[in-house]
C-alpha cells in the first residue's frame, strides 16, 4: 500500500464506493462521518482513511468475508444502525440473502436470540427497501388487447 495522501485518498473512495455505493444527501448528513466531522474534521478524516482506505482496502481477506465478519460483529454487538450499513455492503460485494442470514443465526451463540432476531428484521428491511427502489423488470414490447 502506498504511502500517498492522494492515493490514500482515491483508495478511501473507491472503497467506500464499493462497499457502501453512492451516499443519499441524507446519508450524507447523518452518517457516522458525518458526526465525526461535526465535532474534528481533521481526525475525521483520518479514521475514514484508516479504516476505509487501509484496513477495508486489505487483500487478505476478500470483500464478501470482510463484510460477512462485519455482519457478524455487529449482530453480536446489537448495534443495529452499523449493521444496516454492513448488511448493505454484504449485498454490494456479492454475499447472498442466505449467507448474510447464516452469519446472523450462528451469533445466536455469541450474541443469543434477541440479537439474531433483531439481525434477521434488520436483514430484511434492507432487502425490502432494495426491491422497493428496483426497477420494475422489463416485460418486452406492449401488445394491443383487441376488443
Amino acid at each position: 500500500m502506498s504511502d500517498d495522501p492522494e492515493e490514500l485518498k482515491e483508495l478511501t473512495r473507491r472503497t467506500a464506493r464499493l462497499l457502501f455505493g453512492e451516499p443519499t444527501d441524507e446519508e450524507r448528513r447523518r452518517g457516522a462521518f458525518a458526526l465525526w466531522k461535526e465535532f474534528d474534521p481533521e481526525l475525521a478524516r483520518h479514521i475514514s482513511m484508516f479504516f476505509t482506505g487501509r484496513l477495508y482496502a486489505r487483500t487478505v481477506l476478500t470483500q464478501r468475508e470482510r463484510e460477512l465478519c462485519a455482519v457478524a460483529a455487529l449482530t453480536a454487538l446489537d448495534r443495529a444502525e452499523e449493521l444496516k450499513a454492513h448488511v448493505g455492503a454484504a449485498l454490494n460485494v456479492g454475499a447472498t440473502r442466505e449467507e448474510i442470514a447464516e452469519v446472523m443465526f450462528q451469533m445466536m451463540t455469541y450474541g443469543g436470540v434477541p440479537v439474531t432476531v433483531d439481525g434477521l428484521k434488520i436483514l430484511k428491511q434492507v432487502l425490502e427497501r432494495r426491491a422497493a427502489a428496483a426497477p420494475p423488470p422489463d416485460s418486452g414490447p406492449r401488445q394491443e388487447s383487441k376488443p
